[in-house]
């Protein structure tokens, strides 16, 4: 059962990825979903720093300054400091960068809608089982990336 399960998160992931290509447009497929969500966040935080970000996606701060570093490259985020702070650097969208942030969301919009006529089958009860399930495993895997930051 155990090795099912795991065979089903595989598969899971793997339509999800999959799906997620054929709901795109094509401008968001020249980036990975790292820098999406990066772009995502930058939209969505107020003052974003890399700490910010990082602390937002549950990421390194190592990885977001790479991947935000591509993201300079490509014209979609610019850096700012604040008036009253020179030694923070801050990050905002470019207008091209503002035209994917719009983009991605329109495509998480549209996958909520979709999963939820989906999850709408279920009881309130079935839910709250696998959602309770998902969060304990999540715990789990954050405690493994943990012990191996």
């Amino acid at each position: 059962m155990r090795k099912d399960l795991i065979s089903l998160f595989k598969e899971y992931g793997d339509k999800q990825e999959i799906l997620s290509k054929l709901c795109e447009s094509e401008e968001l497929r020249n980036y990975n979903n790292s820098e999406l969500h990066i772009i995502a966040a930058i939209g969505d935080l107020e003052n974003p720093n890399v700490t910010a970000i990082a602390n937002h996606m549950g990421m390194t701060k190592g990885g977001i300054s790479k991947n935000i570093k591509k993201l300079i490259d490509a014209e979609l985020v610019d850096t700012y400091q604040a008036e009253n702070n020179n030694r923070k650097i801050f990050y905002k969208l470019t207008e091209a960068g503002k035209q994917i942030y719009d983009k991605h969301n329109i495509v998480h919009k549209n996958w909520i809608q979709r999963d939820n006529t989906f999850f709408s089958q279920f009881s309130d009860n079935e839910i709250n089982n696998v959602a309770g399930f998902l969060e304990k495993f999540i715990v789990h895997l954050d405690e493994e990336i943990e012990k191996r930051s």
